[in-house]
């Protein structure tokens, strides 16, 4: 018979290489375990497409430089001489006024207010100006 210490040395022994074991079980469950949820997840996750990329541009040379030269087109009355208007127009003859023969009559239709046709101007050159302006119709109540 063995003694009382090699006894428990024997079921100490036993006791180690059983637990172990079922550590080495559980760390081997726990590795398939967290290999089917990384498998899950990537599953559910959509995967991330790698935008495409732009082609390369040749590199081209630069412009080489020069003196600029530029063309002037006038537009025609810019001149000198011509029929454009200098400012300020002025009106030298108030009596020279043209007016409408209706004129515009009131909302409440007991006044017909002048509606001027023609005006006569003078530009800062002594050429005059004539401005004719449109005749309206009457306004409804």
């Amino acid at each position: 018979m063995s003694t009382a210490g090699e006894r428990s040395a024997r079921i100490r022994a036993n006791l180690d290489e059983r637990s172990s074991g079922i550590g080495s079980n559980l760390a081997g469950r726990r590795q398939a375990l967290a290999q089917g949820l990384i498998r899950d997840l990537s599953e559910i996750i959509p995967r991330q497409v790698e935008p495409p990329t732009l082609r390369r541009e040749e590199k081209k040379g630069s412009i080489p430089s020069a003196r600029g030269v530029a063309h002037y087109n006038y537009q025609p009355g810019s001149g000198g001489s011509g029929s454009s208007i200098a400012s300020p127009l002025e009106e030298v003859n108030y009596g020279s006024r043209l007016y409408h023969t209706n004129g515009i009559p009131s909302t409440d239709g007991l006044f017909v207010y002048p509606l001027l046709s023609r005006l006569l101007l003078e530009d800062a050159n002594g050429e005059p100006v004539e401005i004719y302006l449109a005749g309206t119709s009457a306004p409804t109540p």
